[in-house]
């Protein structure tokens, strides 16, 4: 069996997340070959029959209403094109890794054009960065005109990108309507609608975790282990512990006293992003929802006991030893600190399937521990995204590429995985997992950031992961709490200068005080009052006054 059949064996099996992937292995506007098993029976997972729509009806006879005369013209014209020039149209698709850029990305791009060749008459250039440094480097190419037609958006910055006017309307001359109706049968309406900004479409989300569970500590299990822990009976279906603060708080004295060569934590900026349920509505920490699920009250939030008795408790954590002296100059991503073995735990987000990712990044089993419920916050469909630049040589080009991203399993898997045979290969049981001799330490394209594509639910699923991945993420996100300020977003472009200033403060201290280097009782009230000089209050009314717009106009009370 080839890869598409085998391809379709493993989306068999996780079709039941309808409602978020319908119509995502069909044919696209981009002209996607329907993935069917050779013999039209019975597939290697054992389920039968084509992928169907909500509407029960075929893949194949939906997809006769996706792709669009406009579509098939553009790719026509393309070929056409690349026929008397000898060259084909090229897409520049910028993304981060945790790692740079892997190894293998020449020969993957390779293959993801043998395919784009054939059916989009395009190809694509892959330009994965360093995330540490990506932000600064896109806005340098931006700024410089180069280009960059497809970037991921959420290191710089949504609203600020808007702002800076380096994103296209994905609506203006019916753009997405004509090149990317496969888009939309991924995106329900809901989550497209939360990413306009005055009414505007700017960006789209992946198919992705859309909730997280907030506060989740990620703890190596071989350190557990050596403490005597006992998790074996408290894991969920997912492999979370949930548990409280204070238990964390021990397991991490455990840890100290029997690891005294290794830091226990290894710290980042996220303490409230990942760390808490307060929602940072508009994109930033200057007025916040302390209970988003139950109140549209706009707030301060360092002024709040949540926000003191958070920077407590890492203050305590710091002076017991448990953080690097370090940390405030050490820019290694925790996950890497981790895998090197100098730190035992982190701070993240959980979700189906994280233990799988997370043990991936740290090179070593972990467990998870959560704390705080799970909960949709008002960014969470804009907290990762992807738009078309306004440097983009061709937008239809572009949006027909993205759409085939979100609906070409073939096209998405080499994205997301790479080569089989030389990045992965098969298991008995329809997972895939790394060939013999390569781990995530020596892989040539493996890059741990599978929620920043389009869509990797209609990819092979990780040894580890459960088969019905997508089905069980579509639960978790429809289970979660939801902010009443979903979709809100905020243009602080009148509030330039308090913005600037008021962002310059939260830098000088944010990091003293979420590491642990700042007595609580003192750095606490100096932000304060520092913030409330550069115009925090009249920020928060500003944001206040929006908001109020905004629930009105969507009947949100």
């Amino acid at each position: 069996m080839n890869m598409r059949n085998r391809l379709l064996a493993i989306l068999l099996g996780t079709v039941t997340m309808i409602s978020v992937l319908s119509g995502c292995g069909k044919n696209s506007g981009s002209g996607s070959t329907h993935i069917a098993p050779a013999d039209g029976g019975a597939s290697e997972s054992g389920v039968t029959g084509q992928i169907s729509t909500a509407s029960g009806e075929s893949e194949a006879e939906a997809s006769e209403g996706i792709e669009s005369e406009a579509a098939a013209s553009a790719i026509e014209e393309r070929r056409a094109e690349a026929e008397n020039s000898g060259t084909y149209k090229k897409v520049v698709y910028a993304l981060y890794t945790w790692t740079g850029k892997p190894a293998g990305t020449q020969r993957v791009q390779d293959a993801m054009n043998e395919i784009l060749r054939d059916k989009l008459a395009l190809e694509v250039e892959l330009l994965p960065m360093d995330f540490a440094s990506y932000a600064q480097n896109i806005r340098m190419m931006l700024s410089a005109g180069e280009q960059i037609d497809i970037f991921g958006i959420n290191p710089l910055g949504y609203s600020q990108t808007v702002n800076d006017g380096y994103l296209i309307d994905l609506e203006e001359d019916d753009l997405l309507d004509k090149y990317g109706q496969g888009i939309k049968s991924c995106l329900p309406e809901k989550y497209i609608d939360a990413l306009r900004i005055n009414g505007t479409l700017y960006s789209l989300a992946p198919v992705k975790d859309f909730a997280i569970g907030a506060e989740t500590y990620c703890i190596g299990k071989e350190y557990l282990d050596g403490i005597n822990y006992d998790y074996s009976s408290k894991d969920d279906e997912q492999g979370i512990i949930h548990t409280t603060r204070d238990e964390v708080s021990n397991i991490f004295e455990s840890l100290h006293k029997k690891y005294p060569d290794k830091y226990v934590f290894a710290v980042s900026p996220n303490t409230f992003g990942q760390g808490s349920v307060v929602d940072p509505i508009g994109g930033d920490w200057f007025g916040v929802l302390m209970d988003p699920v139950h109140s549209l009250k706009v707030e301060d939030l360092f002024s709040s006991d949540e926000f003191m008795n958070r920077c407590k408790i890492v203050y305590d954590w710091n002076q017991k030893g448990y953080i690097s002296a370090d940390a405030l100059t050490d820019n290694t991503s925790i996950s890497a600190q981790i895998k090197a073995g100098t730190h035992m735990a982190m701070m993240s987000q959980g979700k189906p399937g994280y233990q799988v990712q997370i043990s991936a990044e740290c090179g070593r089993p972990m467990e998870l521990f959560q704390v705080a419920p799970d909960i949709m916050k008002s960014s969470a469909v804009s907290s990762v995204n992807h738009g078309i630049s306004c440097n983009c040589e061709d937008t239809v080009a572009a949006m027909q590429l993205l759409n085939e991203l979100y609906t070409n399993p073939e096209l998405s898997n080499l994205l997301v995985w790479g080569q089989e045979g030389k990045d992965y290969v098969m298991t008995g049981d329809g997972h895939i997992t790394f060939p013999e001799g390569v781990d995530p330490s020596n892989a040539e394209y493996y890059h741990t950031m599978n929620w920043e594509m389009p869509n990797s639910y209609i990819c092979y699923a990780w040894e580890g992961d459960s088969l019905t991945l997508g089905e069980d993420m579509k639960k978790f996100n429809d289970a979660a709490q939801v902010s009443k300020a979903m979709g809100f977003t905020f243009d602080n472009s009148s509030l330039a200068a308090e913005y600037t200033a008021l962002t310059n403060v939260y830098e000088q201290y944010y990091k003293q005080l979420f590491y642990g280097f700042l007595d609580p009782e003192v750095g606490v009230p100096q932000m304060e009052t520092d913030l409330k000089a550069a115009g925090l209050d009249e920020y928060i009314e500003a944001k206040k006054e929006a908001l109020d717009k905004w629930a009105e106009a969507n009947g949100v009370q």
